[in-house]
């Protein structure tokens, strides 16, 4: 879904069509007509009929852009937490198609090296700009903290890594809380662990994520209390429901779908649909769901972003596509002051994505919801997303997110939120056009 100029051509006229066959309609209608008719006329329910976006030409074949610079990248990587003489493999890996496309170009081989407990200085020459992923291979039964890092190079230099080195901690079996989460085969279709009321619930949490986390993506931002930009100009916009309601978790279950995000060189961009828990002063809060986003490529990944990181953390063991279920929850854990983001594997089987001290018990705002950045005025489409779960934990019960709490639905341009159930289930999309029919008297 790459072409936008093109897609959102054929979108607006798609949209002039609905309106002009709107008119045409009501300019035949009269008071005479039955009532099955003139009800006819309105659009159509967006929950039965949707007219899908007109899916656009084929993405050309990616190519190496002729403005690409080339120079020798260097860093220090520190590994700890190996016993004896073991080993660690450590490998380079393009992040995206287009850097793979131009080390592949130049016939360009990245490293792949062993290492042990230490400091290491790693030097590689004729490193093109572009987007790269570096992991680490541990010996069985080892935590990595984290699995690797995402990053993106421009000119020999690691964008906005300030830090002396990247730091790799293997955690043995014998000091883990939690094995990695390595076999897990997420199957979450449907939950059989969701409450169809309110009910006492303690997730069964089986395994730990390992994470990469992206040391040269900006920051997210808090979510703020009001909107404060054009909503047709570049910046965030959000389409869904928020609560005011005190809380100590928020649970909700989406599907993933595959917006317009364009992929660099092209502006900055990132669609996410989430749980999100956060304090009063709207600085510290804890989400966890999926995203796709510009800087890496045209695929959607469990992610988790905090404010005690300011990291994103991308979870790619766990494969995405469109229709997959993410259900994700975010929870304050009294017994150790903290809170923590599950992804929901399946079965009654619950991941931890992380794990952090908030500074906080109680959240004052919940949300469940999607977002949308876009650092000009050129908005992703987003295809209609559905929201089927809704939760927030009270006085240690999980309830329903529904009309006794008080809650918000926003819905800024040009995205839009069809409420279907308040407030646990709902759409979210960007703006479709219905046609209309005349219905004829049986």
């Amino acid at each position: 879904m790459r072409h936008l100029p093109y897609l959102r051509e054929r979108l607006l006229a798609f949209l002039t069509l609905g309106t002009l066959m709107t008119v045409s309609v009501a300019a035949f209608s009269s008071p005479g007509r039955s009532a099955s008719e003139q009800a006819a006329q309105a659009f159509q329910s967006p929950f039965q009929s949707p007219i899908q976006i007109p899916t656009p030409l084929p993405t050309p074949q990616p190519s190496c852009p002729l403005s690409t610079r080339w120079a020798t990248l260097a860093t220090e990587i520190t590994v700890e937490g190996l016993g004896g003489d073991e080993i660690a493999e450590l490998q380079l890996l393009p992040d995206n198609s287009v850097t793979s496309l131009c080390l592949s170009m130049r016939g360009v081989r990245l490293p792949k090296d062993d290492l042990r407990n230490g400091l290491h200085s790693i030097t590689i020459t004729d490193v093109p700009d572009g987007s790269y992923k570096l992991v680490i291979r541990a010996p069985v039964g080892y935590f990595r903290e984290p699995q690797g890092y995402l990053f993106q190079v421009s000119d020999g230099a690691i964008v906005r890594h300030t830090s002396r080195s990247l730091q790799f901690k293997l955690i043995p079996l014998s000091e883990q809380n939690l094995p990695p989460c390595r076999q897990a085969r997420p199957t979450p279709s449907v939950s059989t662990t969701a409450a169809t009321r309110d009910a006492p619930f303690k997730p069964q949490v089986i395994c730990k994520a390992e994470p990469l986390i992206d040391v040269s993506s900006f920051p997210k931002q808090p979510e703020p209390r009001e909107s404060s930009l054009d909503p047709l100009s570049g910046g965030y916009h959000y389409v869904g429901p928020e609560t005011s309601q005190d809380n100590r978790g928020v649970w909700g279950r989406n599907y993933v779908v595959d917006p317009s995000v364009g992929h660099l060189p092209v502006p900055f961009q990132f669609v996410a649909e989430r749980v999100y828990a956060d304090y009063s002063s709207h600085d510290r809060w804890m989400e966890a769901g999926w995203a796709e986003v510009s800087w890496r490529d045209d695929k959607q990944y469990v992610y988790e972003y905090d404010s005690v990181t300011f990291e994103w953390h991308f979870f790619d063991q766990f494969t995405l596509s469109s229709g997959s279920a993410v259900e994700t929850l975010v929870e304050y854990r009294p017994d150790v002051g903290t809170w923590w983001a599950l992804y929901y594997l399946g079965g009654s089987s619950w991941a931890v994505l992380a794990e952090e001290p908030l500074g906080f018990s109680t959240a004052s705002q919940g949300y469940n919801r999607g977002e949308v950045y876009t650092d000009d005025d050129s908005h992703p489409v987003l295809p209609l997303s559905g929201f089927d779960t809704g939760y927030l934990k009270i006085s240690d019960v999980w309830r329903i997110w529904d009309t006794r709490y008080s809650t918000f639905v926003r819905q800024d341009p040009p995205y839009q939120c069809d409420m279907i159930q308040e407030y646990n289930l709902f759409n979210i999309h960007s703006p479709i056009a219905f046609i209309p029919f005349v219905m004829k008297d049986q």
